[in-house]
């Protein structure tokens, strides 16, 4: 993992991308047990508009140079890591970068989505894996429900969380 980030902070320092953070199932292992996970999503910001066209062709460029070629399904191999780029483009996912925590592995220091962010975006997102991680949260009580309401509110997804509630008690 040390090598996959310390390629992402590169990127970073050249300014090839700007601000990141680490989202899905790897930023999730900072609050519940791990689970099995295939790739590393990070979710990166960009100054594009609404309607504009994201290319990330500099960014895979910058990592050719570097030696990273090889894909595996959606992902950039980095280190031994998948690694899939994602521009952040909805408010929630705007906001989860912003708001972002500030962690370290292996001594190199990366941005992770809060706990009750990667909550609101399994609400958003809604596929079956992103509600087995919510089920997660739920039962391991990791987050603070205060801050998620507040997000869910936010984001219009109280009444989606609520169903999804209800489907995971039952």
């Amino acid at each position: 993992m040390k090598r996959t980030l310390q390629a992402i902070n590169n990127l970073k320092k050249k300014g090839i991308i700007g601000d990141y953070a680490i989202g899905g199932a790897v930023a999730s292992f900072f609050y519940l047990e791990a689970a099995l996970t295939e790739d590393l999503d990070v979710f990166i910001h960009t100054d594009s508009g609404k309607h504009d066209i994201i290319t990330l062709s500099p960014l895979f460029e910058s990592l050719a140079e570097e030696g990273y070629r090889e894909f595996r399904r959606e992902g950039i191999i980095i280190g031994k890591w998948p690694v899939q780029f994602l521009p952040a483009t909805t408010e929630l996912e705007k906001e989860a970068l912003e708001k972002a925590n500030e962690e370290m592995i292996e001594d190199e220091g990366l941005k992770v989505f809060s706990a009750e962010h990667l909550m609101a975006i399994c609400v958003q997102v809604g596929r079956a894996k992103d509600k087995i991680r919510l089920d997660q949260f739920l039962r391991e009580k990791c987050f603070d429900e205060k801050k998620l309401d507040d997000i869910l509110s936010r984001h219009n997804l109280t009444e989606k969380y609520e169903r999804i509630r209800k489907l995971l008690e039952d």
